[in-house]
């Protein structure tokens, strides 16, 4: 499939902004891997002037012998560069006009030599009047987050932008695939968005996609979660339990440790390290402080309830029970991802004015076994919207007995003196149009 380049429109126009100043100016773009943070780079430096050099896993002689290569190449004579204080040197004797240097895969090098952010920072320091846009890249988040934003750090305060390059939005699969929006909800909610995981779908047969992808032992997104997991962390196995456990509904610390066969005190740092990866975020419902752990990336979810637990039979060529249990439980499964696009699709229509009124706050609520998926509020304008949502086609009937529903528990959440609105949003609604006193919508009204 042709990889397409859809959005990065803020991240874009950070970098011309930067582009645009004058002397020496550091940005950090960092991101977990596959997210596309090469692509971007590429796309705003393909018309500037530029050094661009991605490093590799391999010791600094390696590296700095790669950058010698492009510095070269840029020159257009031989040059060997050893330090960044003589590349920047040598650049600034140069003089002329502005110079976009790439230091993608950046981390490789501090996982490698710690010091190279303080040599950075002081050729930095020591060539102020460099006319130069330097940019550090690296998909190492953990590393790179405490590396710039720990105060004890050389480059702690030096950068003028970070930006974390984050996966697509559900909204952008309309940029990339031709298809219906029932497949974009199943490619969503086992790619997150990822531009590299969105290359292996054509949007056409995607149940039968997501079983060459993922129950393939030879498939890319079968050994993937692996492989980025291992690369940040160790004790592997013990994570790999934690994201089991959540992503078969144990969503409590103490259900968390049980599952694992370990004591609640131990479950805590690792649950803190992958939220830290963006994999797991802590959840609290509205008006409460008891919250609960999710998988917040629909990858590792997807790959964390039908793969991980067959991984061996899948490596095996013994893929029967992980077939069935997909068929079986795969459009359950959908309800989740389905719950996230459709809060999503909520915050564009505020965004846009589209609401009976501007929320300031949006999320869940649950207490004593009652749940609503979704609240919306303004506390200024008193001013409240509950939302169930769906991931099925319902009747007429259904969504008026659901509506009911979700005013009984409105009450329970005790905002009683606010104006309250209430919203259905369903894979299907019949008469949509026709149920009065409530918003609507369904997979119709998301293009």
């Amino acid at each position: 499939m042709i990889r397409k380049f859809v959005d990065r429109k803020d991240e874009a126009r950070t970098l011309e902004e930067l582009w645009k100043k004058e002397g020496i100016t550091l940005v950090l773009v960092y991101g977990r891997r596959r997210v596309g943070k090469t692509r971007l780079l590429e796309e705003f430096s393909k018309d500037k002037k530029r050094i661009f050099v991605i490093f590799e896993d391999k010791p600094r002689e390696y590296n700095f012998k790669l950058l010698s290569q492009r510095v070269s190449e840029f020159l257009g004579f031989s040059v060997e560069v050893r330090d960044f204080a003589s590349l920047f040197n040598l650049l600034k004797r140069l003089g002329g006009e502005r110079i976009l240097i790439i230091l993608d895969e950046f981390s490789y090098l501090i996982k490698k030599e710690g010091g190279v952010l303080s040599e950075i920072s002081r050729a930095i320091e020591e060539n102020k009047d460099l006319n130069a846009l330097i940019v550090i890249s690296g998909s190492y988040v953990s590393l790179l987050e405490r590396e710039f934003f720990t105060y004890s750090s050389p480059v702690y305060g030096r950068s003028d932008a970070n930006i974390k390059v984050q996966p697509l939005k559900f909204r952008h699969l309309f940029e990339w695939f031709d298809s219906s929006i029932e497949n974009l909800v199943k490619i969503y909610a086992v790619t997150n968005g990822t531009p590299k995981y969105l290359e292996f779908f054509s949007g056409k047969n995607v149940e039968d996609e997501i079983k060459a992808n993922f129950f393939n032992s030879s498939a890319f997104l079968f050994r993937e979660a692996r492989a980025l997991l291992s690369e940040e962390l160790r004790e592997l196995s013990v994570y790999l339990a934690i994201l089991e456990a959540i992503a078969k509904g144990n969503t409590k610390v103490t259900q968390i440790a049980n599952f694992c066969y370990m004591k609640e005190n131990q479950i805590v740092p690792y649950l803190r390290i992958l939220g830290e990866l963006g994999i797991v975020e802590r959840v609290t419902p509205l008006f409460g402080k008891r919250g609960i752990y999710e998988i917040s990336d629909n990858y590792f979810l997807f790959w964390s309830r039908f793969v991980n637990p067959y991984y061996e039979e899948i490596e095996s060529d013994f893929i029967d029970g992980a077939l069935e249990d997909f068929e079986a439980n795969f459009n359950q499964f959908l309800g989740k991802p389905f719950e996230r696009i459709a809060k999503e699709f909520l915050i564009e229509l505020n965004r846009g004015s589209s609401l009976p009124f501007r929320f300031t706050k949006i999320g869940k609520w649950w207490h004593k076994g009652e749940e609503i998926d979704l609240i919306g509020l303004n506390d200024k304008e008193k001013k409240v919207l509950f939302v169930e949502i769906k991931w099925r086609d319902l009747s007429f009937k259904e969504a008026k007995k659901i509506l009911k529903r979700l005013e009984r528990r409105a009450e329970l959440v005790g905002l009683r003196d606010y104006e309250h609105y209430f919203g259905i949003i369903a894979k299907r609604l019949e008469k949509k149009e026709k149920i009065s006193g409530a918003l609507t919508f369904d997979l119709g009204d998301f293009k």
